[in-house]
């Protein structure tokens, strides 16, 4: 008697195991799925930076709950700081960097949020001000792609231009920082600034500052202006609209191909091709 007891107790205490690992998987599965997005950020050595991030969700409205979720913020692979989301999902992190450089920010969901999220990385740009700034338009990199069945170019399809990463490389091995800004015209790939990350690694492009699609080409000049940054008058463009207005600015201007003749604006240098671009500067 006293062994089937023994026994009906390893049962009982088996099964309760069984149910508390089944409930602990339900739970897993239950969680929200949204997406993280982090902006790459810019400041000067020695000098505070906000690092900021935003919890959503994958369609507008999907869910109210991307508040009070433990985000984690690593650089270069380091933990740094923890905090939490606000209602709206959006989270800033304060860093004190002490070198010049380039740094990977990495910002992830809590394993234990009631949310789950993809880690998303961006770019920490530690620069001084002296160093001059070139300013270049994703369109000068990409090559016209032939739209798929959905009417859009795969961003896995899209091309740089020959010798486009490596001239731009040269560039900013000894003189130059980059910012890389999206233009005016409608580009072959979806100009969420994570995907013109991956891109523009994928294909080897010297790391620099990935200014938001959404503020254009004029709003990013004035969001340096305002910062401080006066060492950027250099652009590299591709198309006629951002040479103006970068013209307007007092820039220096390379257009990258040439534009068909009489549409190049005055005062604005054209190269044929991305190996001529250092001559023209």
């Amino acid at each position: 008697m006293a062994k089937w007891l023994r026994l009906g107790s390893r049962s009982l205490l088996l099964l309760c195991l069984f149910a508390w690992v089944m409930a602990g998987t339900g739970e897993a599965a239950e969680k929200v799925q949204g997406i993280l997005t982090v902006r790459d950020a810019l400041t000067l050595p020695n000098h505070s930076v906000r690092i900021e991030a935003q919890l959503g969700g994958k369609a507008p409205g999907e869910s109210p709950l991307w508040g009070g979720v433990g985000l984690h913020l690593s650089i270069d692979g380091k933990p740094v700081a923890t905090a939490k989301t606000n209602e709206s999902g959006h989270v800033s992190f304060d860093y004190l960097p002490k070198m010049r450089g380039t740094y990977v920010i990495t910002v992830s969901v809590d394993d234990a949020a009631s949310v789950a999220a993809d880690k998303s990385d961006a770019t920490l740009c530690v620069w001084e001000r002296r160093r001059p700034i070139i300013l270049v338009e994703l369109a000068a990199l990409i090559q016209p792609a032939a739209p798929d069945s959905t009417g859009t170019a795969a961003e896995a399809s899209v091309q740089p231009v020959p010798d486009a990463a490596d001239e731009l490389s040269r560039l900013t091995q000894y003189y130059y920082n980059v910012v890389y800004v999206t233009g005016g015209e409608q580009l072959p790939v979806e100009t969420a600034i994570g995907n013109v990350r991956r891109w523009l690694e994928l294909h080897k492009f010297p790391p620099g500052f990935v200014a938001p699609s959404s503020e254009g080409l004029s709003a990013t000049l004035e969001a340096f202006k305002q910062a401080g940054w006066a060492t950027m008058k250099t652009g590299i463009v591709r198309t006629k609209s951002s040479a103006e207005m970068l013209l307007q600015h007092r820039f220096e201007v390379v257009v990258v191909p040439e534009l068909p003749k009489g549409e190049l604006p005055r005062k604005a240098k054209a190269a044929k091709e991305w190996k001529d671009v250092r001559k023209k500067l």
